[in-house]
């Protein structure tokens, strides 16, 4: 392999962005991965000045920047300490890395720039930057906002049996109830903001409690036990879908007044269970609509799914599939 041979290998093989641009401004040279960032074949790039891959609002003072730095070449990052933004054939900016080293071949001028796509870089670091930010909110909600509600309860419970006459002591009982459900309100804002933007099962699990709030009168209380970050997508899509279901028919038919969703996770079993307070149901339900969508769902899983009496009133649906 000749010297020529070799230089043109370099060149291609190259993951970063290398062009060579006269003292003019023009690209002489683009390697593939300068085509690739910027949307252009490489023989686009070649003769067409380096200017056109600036934003436009920025060429003009690029060429005043470029003549300074043919005046004064030396191998440096380009804006060092600045977020540089480079513009794709399509008209999208996007950031960039680039370093400036000058070259001279017979008698001529020439820089090699070598320009880096960072935005998935960046992205990842204002993920990073925003799951910090999350973190310390959740931190100070836990150890300062939930701490003094749940001081401020404690001690209008200490008082609660004394208020004089009945409807204070009503009132007072009825601000503690308030307490316990903001407080209940707040971890579960807590648990969301430690997600990811993934959208978790468990974020789902939440949407899902919460939304049906509306519906039935009151928030149903959420217990997840075990990890579900490994559940197969096949899975949490019918665990999703019993549980849209099976608090539908809480709000339907149960006439209740609180409800409780249970998630756990095992080894072998993923189990769910929706126990309310209402009427009950009739010793012989009719296997038809949501009931049966339900069952159905846990037996493609190779599961099932039960519904019977709740102790020591109401309902209890049971629904376990493996995983």
């Amino acid at each position: 392999m000749n010297e020529h041979e070799l230089a043109t290998a370099l060149l291609d093989a190259s993951p970063d962005g290398l062009l060579l641009v006269d003292g003019d401004g023009v690209i002489v040279v683009a390697n593939p991965s300068a085509a690739a960032i910027f949307g252009r074949s490489a023989d686009e790039l070649v003769g067409s000045p380096v200017e056109q891959l600036v934003p436009a609002e920025r060429r003009d003072v690029h060429v005043n920047h470029r003549a300074r730095y043919m005046r004064r070449p030396d191998s440096r990052a380009m804006g060092s300490g600045l977020r540089l933004f480079a513009e794709h054939a399509d008209g999208t900016l996007f950031p960039v890395e680039i370093s400036l080293s000058p070259m001279e071949s017979d008698g001529e001028q020439f820089t090699i720039a070598t320009v880096r796509d960072v935005t998935e870089r960046e992205e990842a670091l204002s993920d990073v930057a925003l799951l910090k930010d999350r973190e310390r909110i959740a931190r100070d909600l836990h150890d300062m906002v939930i701490q003094r509600l749940f001081a401020t309860g404690m001690s209008l419970q200490a008082v609660a049996g004394q208020a004089e006459p009945p409807i204070v002591a009503d009132r007072v009982q009825a601000t503690i109830d308030e307490l316990d459900d903001t407080i209940r309100e707040l971890r579960d804002t807590i648990f969301r903001l430690g997600q990811n933007e993934e959208r978790s099962l468990s974020a789902q699990l939440i949407e899902i409690v919460h939304g049906r709030t509306q519906h039935l009168g009151f928030t149903p209380a959420l217990d997840v036990v075990g990890s579900l970050s490994d559940v197969p997508d096949h899975v949490a899509e019918q665990l999703l879908a019993t549980v849209t279901e099976g608090l539908s028919n809480v709000s339907r038919h149960a006439a209740a007044t609180a409800a409780m969703v249970r998630v756990e996770r095992t080894d072998e079993e993923l189990r769910l269970s929706i126990t309310d307070n209402g009427l009950g149901m009739s010793t012989s339900p009719k296997r038809r609509g949501g009931l049966t969508n339900m069952m159905w769902r846990a037996a493609e899983l190779g599961g099932t799914c039960t519904i019977g009496a709740a102790d020591p009133a109401g309902t209890q649906l049971s629904w376990h599939v493996p995983v």
